[in-house]
């Protein structure tokens, strides 16, 4: 099974097992998941299931596996690569052990969080598009 078809694997057993969706998932133009969650609460939640099944390798450093909002790894105590290798496996898998990994399959984890939104500028040598045309500048 490819990584796309394990990453959705991992979203939908615990979707089906809470009953309501709990994360949400799509694909860019690439090969890179886009996993949306509810909240912040659900956002540490999937990093703690994605860590599990996804570990990093042993010499991986943390900070360069887990980019951008690193406050969810203390949400979920996680400070260095021995947390994650103790991680028990989530519940939706639990009674499945052993469960599989794929340790060094995936190369980092984005964390971010939306940010305000489209802003209407005045300033038009502020713009990223062109004004007459809509094509980048």
């Amino acid at each position: 099974m490819c990584l796309i078809f394990r990453i959705i694997s991992c979203v939908e057993k615990w979707n089906r097992s809470e009953g309501t969706p709990q994360v949400a998932y799509t694909f860019d133009a690439g090969p890179n998941a886009v996993l949306i969650a509810r909240n912040r609460t659900y956002a540490a939640l999937l990093l703690q299931r994605l860590l599990f099944h996804f570990p990093p390798n042993s010499e991986t450093d943390l900070n360069s596996y887990v980019i951008g909002d690193k406050s969810l790894m203390e949400d979920i105590g996680i400070q260095d690569i021995k947390d994650i290798e103790a991680l028990p496996p989530p519940p939706e898998i639990k009674d499945k052990v052993p469960a599989q990994k794929y340790k060094g399959e995936i190369s980092y984890f984005i964390c971010t969080r939306p940010g305000r939104g489209p802003v209407l500028i005045s300033d038009d040598s502020q713009a990223l598009l062109h004004p007459d045309t809509g094509l980048p500048k």
